[in-house]
C-alpha cells in the first residue's frame, strides 16, 4: 500500500510537489497566452520607437525599476514585465511537465522546446542589433515567436487529450486538404515579413530595408492569403457534405472567422498607408491566426480506441 492509498500515511515532498492533469492544461494555456501578448508588446515596441523608453536595465532611468513617466517608457516597461512572465511561465511549463501526473514524456519535449523557442529569441535578439536591425534578422525574430506559438498551441492540445496513438476523424483527401492549409499559412508567415521589412516599419528610420517594390510583396502575401482562403473554403465545404462532426466544424468556421477578419485588416492597412496601429492588429491577427490553423488541424485526428476506451 502506497502513501496515496493510506490518507494516514505521511506525504513525501516529491508526492507534494505534483501537478493534475488538469493544473498543468492551465498553466499550459497561460503560457500559450504569454507568448502570444509578448508577440504584440514586442511589435509595438518596434513599431513605436520604444525600444530605448528606458535607458537602463532592469531599471528603467533615475535608478526607479517601474517608471511611465511618457509613453515610449510605458511600452518598453510592459514588454519587459511580459517578457519576463513568458520567461517563468515557459520555466513553469517545463517543470510542471516533470512533475506531472501521470508523467508524459510527450509533454516534457514539447514544454523543452518552448525554453529553445525562448533561447533562440536571446540570441537572435543580440545578432538582430549587432546587424543594425536588418529586416532579416527582424523578420527572423517575427517567424521564430510563430514557432513558439505553434509549440504552446500543441502542447495545450496535447495536455488537454490523452496520450496514445491517432487516427483520422476525416477522409486521408481532407485530412491532407488541412495540411496545405496549414502550409499556406505558414509560408504567410514568411511573405508577410517580407512586406515589412520593405515598408516603413522595417526597424528604425535608419535601418536597411528589403531592396523590394511594396506593391510586388505586398501582391505576392495577398495571393498566398487567397490562396489559404480558397483551401480552408473548400476543406470546410467537404467535411460539411461529409457531415463531419459539429466540433471539427465549429474550429473550422471559426478559422475561416479569423482569416476573414485577418485580410480585412491586411487590406485596410494597405490601402491607409500601412498605419502603424493597424500593423500591430495585423501581427495580433497573424498570431491568433497560426494558433487557431494549427488548433483546427489537430482536431481532425484523434486517439484511437483501445479494448478500454469506449468508442
Amino acid at each position: 500500500m502506497t502513501s496515496t492509498d493510506n490518507p494516514d500515511s505521511p506525504i513525501s515532498p516529491a508526492e507534494r510537489f505534483t501537478l493534475s492533469a488538469a493544473r498543468y492544461r492551465q498553466v499550459a494555456i497561460v503560457a500559450l497566452a504569454l507568448i502570444g501578448i509578448i508577440v504584440v508588446t514586442g511589435a509595438a515596441v518596434r513599431l513605436t520607437g520604444s525600444g530605448l523608453g528606458c535607458e537602463d536595465w532592469p531599471n528603467c532611468s533615475n535608478g526607479e525599476l517601474v517608471e511611465f513617466g511618457n509613453p515610449n517608457q510605458t511600452i518598453e516597461q510592459l514588454n519587459r514585465l511580459f517578457t519576463g512572465l513568458v520567461s517563468v511561465a515557459v520555466i513553469a511549463a517545463v517543470l510542471g511537465s516533470l512533475r506531472r501526473r501521470p508523467y508524459r514524456r510527450d509533454l516534457v519535449w514539447w514544454s523543452a522546446g518552448l525554453v529553445a523557442g525562448v533561447i533562440g529569441q536571446i540570441v537572435l535578439g543580440g545578432i538582430t542589433v549587432l546587424v543594425d536591425l536588418h529586416p532579416a534578422a527582424v523578420g527572423g525574430h517575427f517567424v521564430l515567436s510563430m514557432l513558439l506559438v505553434s509549440d504552446a498551441t500543441v502542447l495545450v492540445w496535447k495536455a488537454s487529450h490523452d496520450p496514445g496513438p491517432t487516427r483520422p476523424r476525416v477522409s486521408r483527401a481532407n485530412l491532407n486538404l488541412s495540411r496545405i492549409a496549414v502550409a499556406t499559412a505558414a509560408l504567410l508567415m514568411i511573405t508577410g515579413p517580407l512586406v515589412t521589412g520593405s515598408g516603413p516599419h522595417a526597424g528604425d528610420a535608419k535601418s536597411p530595408r528589403f531592396d523590394l517594390l511594396i506593391p510586388d510583396v505586398a501582391r505576392v502575401h495577398s495571393i498566398n492569403m487567397w490562396i489559404f482562403l480558397i483551401v480552408t473554403v473548400v476543406l470546410l465545404l467537404r467535411l460539411g457534405r461529409a457531415q463531419t462532426s459539429a466540433d471539427i466544424l465549429r474550429r473550422g468556421y471559426y478559422l475561416l472567422l479569423v482569416i476573414v477578419i485577418q485580410g480585412g485588416i491586411g487590406y485596410t492597412q494597405y490601402e491607409l498607408g500601412i498605419p502603424a496601429g493597424l500593423v500591430l492588429a495585423h501581427i495580433a491577427g497573424a498570431t491568433l491566426l497560426v494558433g487557431t490553423v494549427l488548433w483546427f488541424h489537430l482536431g481532425l485526428s484523434g486517439v484511437q480506441a483501445t479494448d478500454s476506451t469506449p468508442l
